[in-house]
């Protein structure tokens, strides 16, 4: 159908002016970013907690940080937190996506989100938490 077609063109077109290179380099940039904002919150769960460190509500990141082994998606463990959280982040309008028994994948896509938008989903995050 010629309207399938002309959307496929389309966002052929979109990668063909980014190039395939910048895009792998923006990728790479945003998910680095966001495992910045879950270690920082990690960091201030760890020091503003009553409870020992190895009681702690946490969200552990679970996808290789080793480049070759991974994409743009970030998986993080929500210690402590479960559905709830996955729940309170859709409600705010956090678009993720949940896996039992208590994963939540993120995939920051280079083509349309920006580090603002990274950054927006770590307030919404900690603030949630």
């Amino acid at each position: 159908p010629v309207l399938t077609m002309a959307a496929h063109k389309a966002a052929v077109d979109i990668f063909d002016e980014v190039g395939m290179e910048k895009l792998l380099k923006k990728q790479r940039l945003l998910s680095s970013y966001l495992e910045f904002i879950i270690d920082d919150i990690n960091s201030y769960l760890t020091t503003h907690h009553s409870l020992p460190n190895t009681q702690h509500p946490s969200l552990e990141i679970i996808t290789p940080r080793n480049w070759n082994e991974r994409g743009c998606q970030v998986s993080i463990v929500a210690h402590g937190y479960g559905k709830n959280l996955f729940n309170k982040l859709l409600d705010k309008g956090v678009i993720t996506d949940w896996r039992e028994p208590n994963v939540i994948r993120l995939a920051p896509v280079p083509l349309y989100n920006s580090f603002t938008d990274i950054y927006k989903f770590g307030e919404i995050l900690k603030n949630n938490l």
